[in-house]
């Protein structure tokens, strides 16, 4: 099934916004995580866009968005795209920290959002463990000392960061994390002291959350995850949470005919 696909720039007074739009129907609005763009949604794209409109972009600081200098907000990008795009109201689908970006702005505009589906997400306000941090700092700091690419092969080798890719027995899911991780326009170009979440922290406001949510986590994913993803499940009110087997942090991409099946029963009416 082949769909034609419109990609433009949504240009802003301080950057651009990359996005690609395929398929007619309700709207329906990807959000990639840390280390990927929107072509790490390609097999969900093509299935959706048999039944909706899906709109992917890529996070300023990743792909082929512009690189920001100056503080910024995710929350205001989305909701410039959709008023760009004139979209009455969208379902948002976030993998890990764009899960995070879809729940900040959920809450910060209840009223655009018709429900939300998360994967392996993050939340703000929910403060990552000390070895998160550390080998998140160790991330920019090879970029800093080795360089961008040899950066990038550090952390694919790296024991900690296991769990984010699909094992050696799972070649097809692995080789495609792999292409989308060793763009180099997806490794570390943001510096995080630049980005501004939303305030009070989505950690604190999860029960504000009244649309239907359904939450994937995997059994592999890192402890952290699967306890951010209880968290989630047990505080927002119409919440459901899938469990994938033998997956790790990217399930969409290791079981994608499971997960997209999924996706589409939860927005079937």
């Amino acid at each position: 099934m082949k769909h034609d696909y419109l990609n433009d720039y949504l240009n802003l007074d301080d950057g651009k916004i990359f996005y690609s739009i395929s398929g007619k129907g309700d709207p329906i609005i990807l959000l990639h995580g840390n280390f990927n763009d929107h072509q790490i949604w390609n097999e969900q794209a093509e299935i959706l866009s048999a039944y909706y409109e899906t709109i992917r972009y890529d996070l300023r600081g990743y792909g082929l968005s512009s690189t920001p200098d100056s503080s910024f907000s995710n929350v205001h990008d989305l909701k410039a795209l959709i008023d760009f795009l004139k979209l009455p109201s969208v379902t948002l689908l976030g993998s890990s920290s764009g899960g995070a970006v879809a729940i900040d702005f959920s809450l910060t505009y209840p009223g655009l959002v018709r429900s939300l589906i998360l994967v392996s997400p993050s939340v703000t306000g929910n403060s990552y463990p000390l070895p998160f941090m550390w080998h998140g700092l160790i991330n920019y700091m090879n970029v800093t000392l080795r360089g961008r690419e040899k950066a990038v092969e550090a952390f694919i080798a790296s024991p900690f960061w296991r769990y984010y890719f699909p094992p050696l027995s799972n070649e097809e899911a692995r080789n495609k994390v792999l292409r989308n991780v060793r763009n180099t326009d997806n490794f570390c170009r943001v510096p995080p002291k630049l980005t501004i979440a939303a305030k009070p922290y989505a950690i604190s406001r999860l029960e504000e959350i009244n649309i239907p949510t359904l939450i994937f986590i995997s059994d592999q994913d890192h402890p952290f995850n699967l306890n951010t993803a209880e968290i989630l499940n047990t505080t927002i009110k119409h919440s459901s949470k899938i469990m994938m087997q033998g997956c790790g942090h990217l399930p969409f991409i290791e079981k994608p005919d499971e997960f997209n099946e999924r996706v589409l029963a939860f927005l079937s009416p």
